[in-house]
């Protein structure tokens, strides 16, 4: 019978648990720093995520993937693995730009449930007065007129339209936050079998990999459900809680936005100390797939090479021995 994938992990957990509490902690008081820079400046929100909380997160699964190994978690040691991000064979790792336009979809998705609702909500509660200001936006923004006028008129009514536009765009954010970490997470799992692939094209290590990926695609997404649902519970909950408290406690409308992305992490301290034992279990299940699928790449591309290039059949004999031999030569050095 097959061991539980849950009391495998738990299993893991236990036999560092220390370590894993400690990168676990420190990693999500990361990304609320990080998250706060979407106070001073979206902008530097979004350019923060793939230079500094990518690599930091790359390199909290390596330390702690290197716990079996006795690798002991230090500065020295988590910094060459923060840098290590940016090596052609890791900079995928997250799928990050897919996992971003993703994302991007939900956020469409729900915006426009969010702006037929809110806009039926701010009808209903202040009649034909909030109509008329959408039309005058409307035919004022249609006319190109200038952006200081168009300010002026969000401002007007006491800041009727702008307390409009920050629920219509805020609303949206915890499905889109939590959309971007499950893609990014999901993404992940691969991050282990790059990290045991020492040699070989980033080119066929990708190909390998979305292989792996369509070829066990719903095993895979079934069991990071069940290792993993708190990831996509715990932003959702902090960040629609930080919205309720920042528009009933503190009137603040404005700040919703930045208020529902800072609130997605904090309630992560209580889950990444488990999460990275979690992502380990859940490679090793699958491990022998990503292996199999960087064989059919290999094949894939040798075939490819014979069918575009003239070769004898001694060649072609040779050039398969060539590939069978530098094959061969990684699995004895994983």
């Amino acid at each position: 019978m097959k061991k539980s994938i849950i009391s495998t992990s738990f299993k893991r957990f236990k036999k560092n648990s220390l370590s894993y509490i400690a990168v676990g902690v420190i990693c999500a008081l990361f990304f609320v720093l990080v998250a706060l820079l979407s106070f001073i400046d979206e902008m530097a929100f979004f350019v923060a995520v793939p230079i500094l909380a990518f690599p930091f997160l790359f390199a909290s699964h390596v330390s702690c993937y290197l716990l079996e190994a006795a690798q002991p978690i230090n500065w020295g040691n988590f910094f060459k693995y923060f840098i290590s991000f940016f090596r052609p064979q890791f900079r995928g790792s997250f799928r990050g730009i897919i996992s971003f336009f993703k994302a991007l979809a939900v956020y469409g998705v729900c915006l426009a449930v969010s702006s037929l609702t809110t806009f039926l909500i701010f009808q209903g509660i202040y009649g034909d007065t909030f109509f008329s200001l959408i039309k005058d936006l409307f035919f004022q923004y249609q006319s190109g007129v200038s952006m200081e006028e168009i300010q002026s008129l969000l401002n007007a009514n006491n800041g009727m339209l702008l307390t409009f536009f920050s629920f219509v765009l805020s609303t949206p954010l915890p499905f889109a936050i939590t959309a971007f970490i499950y893609f990014v997470s999901f993404s992940s799992i691969a991050l282990y079998y790059r990290a045991n692939v020492t040699s070989g094209a980033p080119s066929l290590l990708r190909l390998g990999i979305a292989s792996a990926y369509n070829e066990a695609k719903k095993e895979m997404h079934r069991d990071w459900l069940k290792l993993n649902w708190p990831l996509i519970v715990l932003p959702l909950v902090g960040s629609i809680s930080g919205g309720l408290v920042c528009i009933f406690a503190f009137k603040s409308y404005l700040s919703l936005a930045p208020v529902m992305t800072l609130s997605a992490f904090p309630l992560l301290v209580f889950f990444l100390p488990f999460y990275f034992s979690n992502m380990e279990v859940l490679y090793q299940r699958y491990e022998k797939v990503f292996k199999e699928s960087n064989k059919k790449a290999i094949e894939i591309i040798l075939s490819r090479i014979q069918n575009s290039i003239g070769l004898s059949e001694e060649e072609k004999r040779q050039l398969e021995e060539s590939f069978k031999e530098d094959r061969d030569d990684k699995e004895e050095n994983e």
